[in-house]
């Protein structure tokens, strides 16, 4: 998951780079959303080892 989020902002860096700032803008958001899902369903659950 951490790699598609660097992945999807490394490819708005590259649109914005490029002129494409509409849709970089509407990656970005996607991008944010993402991030906020995965930080509060993922990154905040609690380690299960199982052995």
């Amino acid at each position: 998951m951490i790699a598609l989020l660097f992945a999807l902002l490394t490819a708005v860096m590259g649109l914005n780079y490029f002129g494409r700032t509409g849709i970089a803008n509407t990656i970005f958001f996607i991008t944010l959303a993402l991030s906020v899902y995965w930080l509060k369903y993922h990154a905040t659950s609690q380690l299960t080892i199982q052995l």
